[in-house]
């Protein structure tokens, strides 16, 4: 799969897949991607994204992805990924009495009922579409049809949007759970796998480890973010 990359046909109306030779063998580096596939010249165009000494090994960024994607589909983990995040699944339940005005309510947002949003690293784990969801997920039936009218319905993605004080409390209780819940699943702690990865692994439990690392760090950041918010 790594070795399989999209182009346009030569009829230009579908995408086939290619081998590239030299340029696939690039190892990554964050940056701004600089590949594109020139239609003219009917060949793929990698521009260097920084300057590069004589000698030195090139680099090319492979797009901002989480660790969980880079171990996947190309074999290894980026300690330092400030792209990096989590996906939490979540979804309205069928049997919710407000199924039908949360669901509506999403739609409004452009966002599924059930679906996958991205917890980050950094300073600000909480996304836009993860925090409108939540919200919605935790609104009483008067506040879904305040939000169901009213034409400032994006405000909801913003962390200072004026809402009842027991629903944004009940979003981060709800969220404060969550994380605790995903954190005791692990079966290690990081501390634990931090001292295995100062001994001698094989590769591939190697690289587990680090992901478990990563994923640990995002976790505990924003289990962190939502206890000093629920304190506020």
């Amino acid at each position: 799969m790594t070795r399989q990359n999209l182009i346009p046909g030569e009829d230009g109306s579908s995408m086939i897949h290619s081998l590239i030779p030299m340029w696939d063998m690039c190892n990554h580096e964050e940056g701004r991607i600089t590949t594109d596939f020139n239609t003219t010249s009917n060949c793929c165009e990698c521009y260097a994204m920084r300057d590069f000494k004589k000698g030195e090994q090139i680099f090319i960024s492979y797009g901002p992805r989480t660790n969980s994607d880079f171990l996947v589909h190309s074999g290894f983990v980026c300690p330092e990924n400030t792209n990096d995040g989590i996906r939490l699944r979540f979804g309205i339940s069928k049997s919710d009495r407000l199924q039908k005005e949360r669901t509506e309510l999403l739609e409004k947002l452009g966002l599924p009922a059930t679906g996958e949003f991205l917890l980050k690293g950094g300073t600000e784990p909480i996304s836009d579409s993860l925090l409108a969801f939540l919200r919605v997920f935790n609104m009483r039936e008067a506040e879904l049809t305040h939000w169901l009218r009213s034409d400032k319905v994006d405000d909801l993605k913003h962390i200072d949007c004026a809402l009842d004080t027991v629903v944004e409390r009940n979003v981060r209780k709800f969220l404060l759970n969550r994380l605790k819940l995903l954190i005791a699943k692990y079966p290690t702690t990081m501390e634990e796998d931090m001292e295995k990865l100062n001994t001698r692994l094989p590769k591939m439990e190697r690289l587990i480890v680090q992901l478990r690392v990563s994923e640990m760090k995002i976790l505990l950041g924003a289990l962190t973010y939502v206890e000093q918010w629920l304190n506020a």
